[in-house]
């Protein structure tokens, strides 16, 4: 387990302040109203605080480490955040941090200061979560450009993305993790477009669509021959990262269950005094700390060999996504039918504990990534 810094108990003082003062319940439900699925006030202060600069490399501004960034993954999580923190923080930022070009780099100076946002475009229709089924095909021009074609889905960020990395490949078959290259394209550019909707949780997403999107060569970010080691890399770091943001989560279904409880009477007694009712909330409370813990190990063995990283990753994420869908299904149901209801928090922490049992990968996917990890 990492030890508790005096700079992450302070990252994580800030946080609670300013969900205390900036960004309360019905804040958060205000902002989930307007057109970006979030209130771009709020990624400004994210930048002011420092929190977009978690994590990045120090030439870019950046400060910390990936046990900063889970402390503030924890914080945000626990504040049912819809910032596109994850989507730029944990998928895009580690891509451009590898890049060897100085332009892809110089974005994340811009995206520490809150002037631009980056989402990756890699997951495709019918891939469900392979992110290396890919079919979206890189064409080589006979004037040295770059022609992309092709369809992206459920784009975390995609929506307030200035830029967006995508996956195209330039050989191989459509379920070849090798042949996938790596590009930077602006949102803007001709024959892009995308279809923004809300995820199930209140996270915005968006569909993309590349139809003769025409690139120069510079804005190559990984050749085929890297560009899959660097995305899984990547998707590893942010699975991390968003278990850490799914035990903040379980954390305040467990908080507001136990204050429900410690004041609802049945004949003539709180809930709480009820034995079964106490064992219940020791099981949510055991859980949320496994959980943390194994999360914390996923993150020490980030940067070790991949198949010691993808052990790590893939249990974490498989516990994790158990743990945080059995939590929310037990604050539910330990609330009764308010639970449920818009107007109560702990029904929107489940609705986050349950997309993100899905994010990513499920329990059943990742167990098969690591008894394919074991068969190899």
């Amino acid at each position: 387990m990492q030890i508790d810094t005096q700079e992450r108990r302070m990252l994580r003082e800030a946080a609670q302040r300013f969900a205390e003062r900036e960004y309360s319940f019905e804040v958060r439900n205000r902002s989930a109203a307007l057109p970006e699925g979030f209130d771009l006030a709020h990624w400004q202060r994210y930048a002011e605080m420092g929190w977009l600069a978690l994590g990045l490399p120090e030439d870019c501004g950046g400060f910390g480490d990936i046990h900063d960034q889970l402390a503030l993954a924890e914080a945000l999580g626990s504040m049912l955040a819809l910032e596109p923190w994850l989507a730029n923080l944990g998928l895009a930022a580690p891509i451009l941090a590898a890049s060897e070009r100085p332009e892809h780099r110089a974005l994340l100076s811009a995206l520490a200061e809150g002037r631009m946002q980056v989402a990756l475009a890699a997951w495709e229709p019918g891939g469900r979560y392979d992110a290396f089924e890919t079919r979206t095909i890189a064409t080589s021009l006979p004037n040295g450009r770059i022609r992309i074609d092709g369809r992206k889905s459920l784009v975390l960020g995609g929506g307030t993305a200035h830029r967006l990395i995508v996956s195209a490949r330039m050989s191989g078959a459509p379920r070849d993790p090798g042949g996938i290259a790596l590009f930077l394209i602006d949102i803007n550019a001709t024959g892009v477009s995308r279809r923004n909707l809300p995820g199930y949780d209140g996270q915005p997403l968006s569909m993309v669509e590349l139809s003769g999107v025409e690139i120069d060569a510079s804005a190559l970010v990984a050749a085929p021959d890297s560009g899959w080691p660097l995305l899984e890399s990547a998707i590893d770091r942010a699975t991390v990262l968003a278990c850490a943001q799914a035990v903040g989560a379980m954390d305040l279904a467990l908080a507001r269950t136990r204050e429900y409880l410690s004041t609802r009477k049945q004949f003539g007694r709180v809930l709480t005094s009820n034995q079964v009712i106490r064992h219940r909330l020791v099981d949510l409370y055991v859980a949320i700390e496994q959980s943390r813990a194994i999360t914390e190990s996923a993150a020490g063995r980030l940067d070790a060999a991949r198949d010691a990283r993808i052990r790590s990753v893939s249990q974490a994420k498989a516990f994790v996504s158990q743990a945080a869908r059995r939590t929310g299904e037990d604050a539910v149901q330990l609330h009764g039918a308010i639970g449920m209801t818009d107007e109560y928090q702990v029904g929107h922490a489940y609705k986050r504990l349950a997309a993100f049992a899905n994010l990513f990968g499920d329990a059943p996917w990742h167990l098969q990534r690591l008894a394919a990890l074991g068969s190899a």
